[in-house]
């Protein structure tokens, strides 16, 4: 098995509980991360920086709060939180190399954030890496704190993170691109379709208005579920009873949170909800698949709407960005909606695993953390990804056919829908079947049968009527 690694020349040797363990002698980790590095080589996919940097949050807002309240002196207290700052900005990262397939509480990168962060702090106070003096990563970075509490409280601070920093300012971009699209088109006049079959006339305002629609609304939801991310269980310890955590740290530590992340922060009264239970992460995975299965379906219009160029619905043009085929010369497919369709496919995976993964705790922990983080945070930030690549490379360059949309709109044989006013459904039906099957248009098909007077059909016929609403006649 392939074990992820630095690349080194030496060694060190630590001791833990365990025995002795050789680490790569410039690595910041220590005996626990690099046990887990040597067992659990499963993926190569690391734990989300988020979680990272969300750890490393909580380490900063309990030294901090422990300083305060006397449980810590103040230099160490003061490296340990100029130490986990450090790994916030997201500079020795590569000092995490913990595999996400690891011990379901999460505690391997637990420690791993615990390790590193002694080890810098002891070296700004003088000390040596793997001495663990005066810093102890047990006794002083995870003070008051067990992985079981500290874990899932993380993944709710990483959410929140994902969200405000990348899900939901690409899609309030994408949002902007269609509302300016849906402008720009207000008043073009297209065929609509139900059952894949023609349908009424519509404008395409009317379809990217309601693409803006359905996309605020579910931005709207994202947004209103971050306060349920906001009540973490810190505090709760290895049970949720918070055995060994002084009261009120969490409390103190949740209010620096709050000032780090521009949320209100809070500490539960039940931690064990969330130690135990996913119900805000289950719900806000709900959510992001939500918002992906509406990605997937207009994905799939856009790239009907585009199909062609000649010989499919050819309503609208959008970006010409790569060759499409390496036998026919001149193809071009629609790779940004391929590629949104697919993210949408997989977020649909996500959430399933993040469901199983729900279910998957016994009695007060739930011991599938780190693929609910995985899960969770990697369908967020692909999403974010495919809304930002949906805007920027299709959306902003996308151009209506104007012509050939008009052209067609007439040929529609739900237009003769108008004509149920004046002579009923029935007969309205009659004037389609023979429209088709002369292959004339519904117009002149009205105007054979003797339904309308060629000076009648701009008056019940004009597509631009039907866009309206309302009733004819």
């Amino acid at each position: 098995m392939e074990e992820t690694a630095m690349v080194t020349t030496s060694a060190r040797v630590e001791k833990d509980t365990m025995g002795e363990v050789r680490i790569p002698a410039d690595a910041l980790w220590g005996a626990n991360t690099q046990r887990a590095l040597t067992n659990l080589p499963i993926s190569n996919n690391r734990m989300p920086s988020a979680m990272i940097r969300a750890l490393a949050r909580i380490k900063v807002a309990v030294a901090q709060a422990a300083e305060e309240m006397g449980y810590l002196p103040k230099n160490i207290a003061e490296a340990i939180a100029r130490a986990a700052s450090e790994i916030v900005e997201g500079r020795h990262a590569e000092h995490f190399p913990l595999d996400v397939f690891q011990t379901g509480s999460g505690t391997s990168s637990n420690m791993n954030v615990n390790e590193v962060a002694a080890n810098l702090a002891n070296l700004a106070l003088g000390g040596q890496v793997g001495q663990y003096k005066p810093v102890n990563p047990n006794d002083h970075v995870n003070f008051g704190q067990s992985s079981n509490d500290a874990i899932p409280s993380a993944l709710h601070l990483a959410a929140i993170d994902v969200l405000d920093n990348q899900l939901l300012p690409k899609l309030d971009a994408l949002i902007a691109a269609w509302d300016a699209k849906a402008k720009q088109y207000a008043n073009v006049i297209k065929t609509g379709r139900t059952h894949l079959q023609d349908a009424l006339p519509i404008t395409f305002g009317h379809v990217f208005g309601a693409y803006v629609g359905v996309l605020a609304r579910l931005r709207d939801s994202l947004k209103a579920s971050i306060p349920l991310l906001c009540e973490i269980a810190l505090g709760g310890t290895a049970v949720g009873t918070g055995f060994q955590a002084p009261v009120g740290l969490a409390d103190r530590a949740a209010e620096k949170l709050s000032a780090m992340l521009g949320h209100k922060i809070v500490a539960s009264r039940t931690p064990l909800v969330y130690m135990a239970g996913r119900p805000a992460v289950t719900d806000v995975m709900g959510r992001v698949a939500a918002l992906a299965a509406e990605l997937h379906r207009i994905a799939n219009d856009v790239r009907m709407m585009a199909s062609g160029p000649r010989l499919g619905f050819g309503e609208i043009t959008i970006p010409s960005l790569q060759p499409g085929s390496s036998i026919m010369p001149g193809k071009v497919n629609p790779v940004v909606c391929e590629s949104v369709v697919q993210v949408a496919m997989a977020v649909a995976g996500m959430h399933a695993t993040v469901l199983q993964a729900a279910a998957g705790g016994q009695f007060e922990l739930n011991v599938t953390l780190p693929v609910t983080a995985q899960a969770l945070l990697g369908s967020m930030k692909i999403a974010a990804n495919a809304c930002e690549v949906f805007c920027a490379r299709l959306v902003e360059g996308l151009t209506v056919r104007e012509e050939d949309v008009g052209r067609n709109v007439n040929q529609s044989l739900a237009i003769v829908t108008a004509l149920i006013s004046k002579i009923g459904y029935a007969e309205a039906a009659k004037v389609a079947y023979r429209a088709h099957q002369d292959g004339a248009s519904p117009a002149e098909a009205a105007v054979a049968m003797g339904v309308l007077k060629p000076e009648e059909v701009n008056e019940w016929l004009d597509p631009a009527k039907l866009v309206r609403g309302g009733r004819l006649g």
